[in-house]
């Protein structure tokens, strides 16, 4: 933002394209053509090293400028199992309240305080009084926070608009690195929805086939305990509480009623980089667990099934462009008692393949083969961002959906589904 009155810093081009993000200030008593910006704090914080904010003053005008810099920032720490926490960050002891710039020159004024103790994961700090982007950061309290705080000192270094610059030019070209997914609902979420995130794809599509039926599924993810490390992979600091419920919804007939609904909770381990790495392949995931699945209903038309499954996930390619991912999920039938047959129609394996980008169209096809004669699935689901049609104010995505063979519902799961197309929204995929 640029402003050029004696209340409020102005940015100038230089800073805005040196600076991420810059953001202007107001409320302190700069001289006019003076600038200020606030650069975010490294990605990965030590819980050991304090919260430190760092605004950079600079003199764009020709002659020297008197600046006076406030004793204090006030910011809000929000982690994922509190309210936001208003925190008073002081400056840096020794600096002066005021000092002179001459006429090019720029000086760095350090804010910090110690982090809420009950601050941990992945935590948001919000500026309060002035206007700048809400940061993410990842806060350690792991064994790794040496390592941690060393990095972020070097990078704190850098913050002058030459080496922020540089350190923004050096990410642009490493963007294919791959990064921890961020799957979460919101990046900015409070309290519960720090925990939950995407699990299935969301989608709602209808077709014709002979009668006009809906598709509709809901899916999420609850994390039960956030670690003290973010990148820890052991068992309890892993292990999530997974819901999907999927219905077909029969529009042609009277009421249109639902005619079958899965509901399919699962407990498993999951993490999404494993740290292996390999010449033919970007990054592998891995989860594994128990899921049930029934339909709910009483009778000749009850059905349930229970599982213990494993799924690794492999990606290849650069992870912010077009690019593959292969995740076969493995699973063996602990409890089948209402409908014993279902192996041979549906098999011991999901396979699933996409091919797309973050940003872009996505095609994803889940394969079923039955152990019995030619008896399998095929669901693919192509995606579209809604943004790229519409404009940036549209979330979700355009959605198509494809489904041909045995048991799109757990009701008929043997008997064969004549192929349907589907035309609808996703908000995930």
């Amino acid at each position: 933002m640029r402003h050029r009155s004696r209340r409020r810093f102005a940015l100038p081009r230089r800073a805005l394209a040196a600076l991420i993000p810059a953001a202007s200030l107001a409320g302190a008593a700069i001289p006019a053509h003076a600038t200020v910006s606030l650069v975010q704090p490294a990605r990965e914080a030590a819980a050991s090293a304090p919260l430190t904010l760092t605004l950079i003053y600079a003199d764009d005008d020709r002659a020297p400028l008197a600046v006076t810099t406030p004793d204090s920032l006030e910011v809000t720490v929000t982690g994922a199992e509190q309210a936001p926490v208003t925190v008073r960050l002081a400056r840096e002891p020794g600096l002066p309240a005021r000092f002179t710039l001459r006429a090019g020159q720029f000086r760095k004024v350090r804010f910090s305080a110690p982090w809420p103790d009950s601050a941990r994961g992945t935590v948001t700090i919000t500026p309060v009084g002035f206007d700048a982007s809400a940061a993410v950061v990842s806060l350690d309290r792991g064994p790794n926070q040496a390592r941690v705080a060393q990095a972020e000192a070097a990078e704190a270094r850098q913050t002058t608009p030459a080496g922020v610059a540089a350190a923004a030019t050096h990410v642009a070209a490493t963007a294919g690195t791959p990064l921890p997914t961020a799957d979460a609902l919101t990046t900015g979420s409070q309290g519960l929805l720090s925990r939950i995130s995407y699990y299935e794809p969301m989608f709602i599509g209808a077709g014709v086939n002979g009668d006009v039926t809906a598709k509709l599924q809901l899916s999420f993810k609850y994390r039960l305990h956030m670690p003290d490390d973010p990148s820890s992979r052991a068992l309890l600091d892993n292990l999530y509480f997974g819901y999907t419920q999927t219905s077909i919804w029969d529009l042609s007939a009277d009421s249109s009623p639902f005619r079958d609904t899965s509901y399919k909770p699962r407990l498993f381990y999951y993490v999404a980089d494993t740290g292996l790495r390999s010449n033919w392949f970007t990054r592998m995931g891995f989860a594994a667990g128990i899921g049930h699945e029934s339909n709910g209903k009483a009778g000749s038309d009850s059905r349930s099934l229970n599982i213990a499954f494993v799924q690794p996930t492999w990606e290849f390619g650069d992870l912010s462009d077009y690019h593959l991912q292969v995740s076969p999920m493995l699973y063996y039938y602990v409890g089948i008692s209402d409908n014993r047959d279902i192996a041979d129609y549906r098999g011991y394996m999901d396979l699933l393949v996409k091919y797309g980008s973050p940003d872009g169209w996505q095609l994803a096809t889940t394969l079923r083969k039955g152990t019995h004669h030619w008896y399998g699935s095929v669901d693919t689901q192509l995606s579209y961002p809604l943004a790229k049609l519409f404009g940036n104010a549209w979330g979700g995505y355009l959605w198509l959906g494809f489904f041909d063979g045995y048991g799109e519902d757990l009701l008929d799961y043997n008997h064969r589904q004549h192929w349907i197309a589907r035309v609808g929204v996703s908000i995930a995929r």
